[in-house]
């Protein structure tokens, strides 16, 4: 499809123009109704796993057939600490995006580069959309993450990450590589106030701002209307006067011929189309200019938004890659679509919520104690009922009451035999399907060795380890877009806050530091809780041995994953920046500075080894003790040795 901006002036440009968008607007939204209809399923059982994690659990059919019959409809959310478990692993486990570069000389350019993507992230509160959006594909197995500038809050351009709600997402339903890797198109169908409609497309007309269409009629519970809720609340009226309207955006890519001009000086390749191609090789053929060239075809990123026609259309956002990050949990192969853990643990919370309710009404429904008699077996019925509850008290009956029969107790309740094991079954289920051990939960409570728990958590984190897969392959793709976004609208000279080098400094981005090609790495931030503790211990196990090797230098590099306060680390840091200084101060700083650090690191060293040694002291103990218990009672099973017999 060729550019609608194309040719704009010439004769009947405004005609053809007209024609192309009504050409793209039929084709957006056929695209639209095949992708939406393909998720529909989807859609809804997403809609049912935020109700789960949310403690809303029942249906409502199972919940109205309860009220009838009066019985309690008792929930008990056993989902919520599962997927705060998986979360919490997430935030202290982060990632850290960094810029590799891959020409010759680029190299100290990308530390620019990753410190200041840094700085962006963190103005940006990346880490926590980032984190949002795993939450997101765990319960539901879609997550979202939409990379843009602001230009409402910044008139430069202000870096933003915004956590996108999974169900304002439509995608290509033929994908099906992992985070969407193969997908051509996606849409968004957002739906918000007329008045912020209109402030984003003040020249689009009232009547074509609302895209009706895009309202998924199949989906039920997008038609339900709660209590105290009207339909233009929920934006279903679809009228010039309602308060809400729905706004489509569309991002796909397509194929483009161009043509590859070879530059006689420089020889470096010029891309241009058919037409300017044709030009410029028929002005150097007129001066005796011989040029070389070849075609290629490439992919060009568009994107479009549509009302009732299209408001908007022009280049992506992001160059050549989609400006919206996916993060996918494990695949419906027949279904072509994804889904989180949620959706194994639904039945087994389902079933222990049902074996509870059933059990608290079996309670109430049998007798709690009492008795069965005859009028007259008793002289005075009052006075038998008050002291027939009094502890110690004396309830006289007629003679012969109790010898006749004519007084017997009511049972107590007794539970179905294997009643408690089956909803203990259910319980368990709810973890063992997800993967997420009492380990993981911070819920084991018998004593066990601290390795043998690492290795438990471990495990649970290998079973899980699909899911942190997908975020660490959605923040490469976050990471090449936010260095487009740098290196195309955000090195104009502003100042960003770099805390590399061992000090903060503010340093101009521009454009001759930041251009090159990058390759990004995500690796495991420094300041993570997981990475320090690994980090240190690992150090502080092996210091004894290598503390005579220890340099300034090594020491500047470590100090980031001790557990040091920051302000600590700063001042050591700046001291020990000092090292290579040529005169006396700056030396004899140093040497207070590795003294100072080397004197904290043998006190951590010791009380390390001083804890380990109690742990071990204790856990051999313990161990003692449990050998001799089982050799005592081995020695009674025995009984009495041979000569003792004798």
């Amino acid at each position: 499809m060729n550019d609608i901006d194309d040719d704009a002036g010439a004769p009947g440009a405004d005609k053809r123009e007209a024609m192309d968008r009504d050409a793209l607007v039929r084709r957006l939204k056929a695209w639209y109704r095949i992708d939406r209809d393909a998720s529909a399923i989807w859609r809804k059982e997403a809609r049912e796993d935020y109700d789960m994690v949310a403690g809303r659990q029942w249906s409502t059919e199972d919940e109205a057939v309860l009220k009838e019959q009066g019985r309690p409809p008792i929930t008990f959310n056993r989902m919520l600490p599962v997927i705060k478990a998986v979360a919490g692993s997430e935030v202290n486990s982060r990632q850290d995006i960094q810029y590799l570069p891959r020409e010759i000389g680029d190299a100290a350019k990308n530390e620019l580069l990753t410190e200041a993507g840094r700085y962006l992230a963190d103005e940006a509160q990346a880490e926590d959309e980032e984190s949002d959006a795993f939450v997101d594909c765990a319960i539901t197995g879609m997550g979202w993450v939409e990379m843009r500038l602001d230009y409402e809050t910044n008139p430069d351009g202000a870096y933003v990450e915004d956590r996108v709600d999974p169900l304002e997402m439509i995608w290509d339903s033929s994908a099906r590589k992992r985070n969407l890797a193969d997908g051509r198109r996606l849409f968004r169908a957002k739906t918000m106030d007329r008045v912020e409609a209109e402030g984003l497309f003040p020249d689009a007309e009232p009547t074509e701002l609302d895209a009706a269409w895009a309202e998924n009629r199949d989906d039920d519970a997008h038609d339900k209307i709660a209590p105290g809720e009207s339909r233009a609340d929920r934006g279903l009226d679809r009228d010039a006067g309602s308060g809400k309207v729905t706004i489509v955006e569309c991002q796909w890519w397509e194929r483009k011929r161009v043509v590859m001009v070879i530059d006689p000086t420089t020889r470096e390749p010029t891309e241009m189309d058919e037409a300017k191609a044709a030009t410029l090789l028929s002005r150097a053929a007129t001066v005796g200019i011989t040029m070389q060239t070849y075609r290629v075809t490439k992919r060009v990123y568009r994107r479009a938004f549509i009302g009732a026609t299209v408001l908007e259309v022009g280049p992506a956002p992001a160059g050549d890659q989609f400006s919206y990050a996916c993060l996918t949990g494990d695949r419906d192969h027949n279904k072509g679509t994804w889904f989180g853990i949620i959706r194994a643990m639904k039945d087994p919370q389902r079933y222990a919520n049902k074996w509870l309710s059933q059990t608290l009404d079996m309670l109430n429904r049998q007798a709690k104690g009492g008795m069965m008699m005859e009028k007259g077996a008793v002289p005075d019925q009052a006075a038998f009922e008050r002291s027939y509850a009094k502890p110690g008290g004396i309830s006289w009956v007629n003679d012969g009451a109790l010898m006749g029969g004519r007084m017997k107790e009511k049972p107590l309740p007794q539970l179905p035999a294997g009643h408690y094991q089956l909803m203990e079954f259910a319980i368990m289920s709810i973890r063992d399907s997800s993967g997420v051990n009492l380990e993981l939960l911070g819920q084991k409570q018998q004593e066990q060795a601290g390795v043998l728990e690492y290795q438990r958590k471990q495990a649970a984190m290998t079973i899980l380890a699909t899911l942190f897969d997908a975020l660490r392959r959605a923040r490469k793709h976050i990471g090449r877009v936010r260095l487009y976004f740098i290196q195309t609208y955000l090195s104009d000279g502003r100042l960003v806050r770099i805390a590399g080098d061992g000090a903060k400094r503010v340093v101009p981005l521009l454009r001759d530091s930041t251009m090159g090609e990058y390759d990004v790495i995500i690796d495991d931030a420094p300041a993570s809780p997981n990475q320090k503790e690994v980090i240190w211990s690992t150090f502080t196990s092996v210091f004894p041995v290598i503390k005579d090797m220890i340099t300034p230098q090594v020491l500047f590099e470590i100090l980031p994953y001790s557990p040091f306060p920051d302000s600590f680390v700063a001042k050591m840091r700046d001291l020990l920046s000092q090292a290579g200084g040529s005169t006396p101060e700056a030396q004899a700083q140093a040497g207070v500075a590795m003294q100072t650090a080397m004197a904290k690191i043998q006190d951590l060293t010791a009380g390390a080894n001083l804890k380990n040694a109690k742990a071990a002291r204790e856990g051999a103990g313990a161990e003692r003790d449990g050998v001799e218990a089982a050799i005592a009672q081995l020695t009674m099973q025995a009984g009495p040795p041979m000569s003792a017999a004798a």
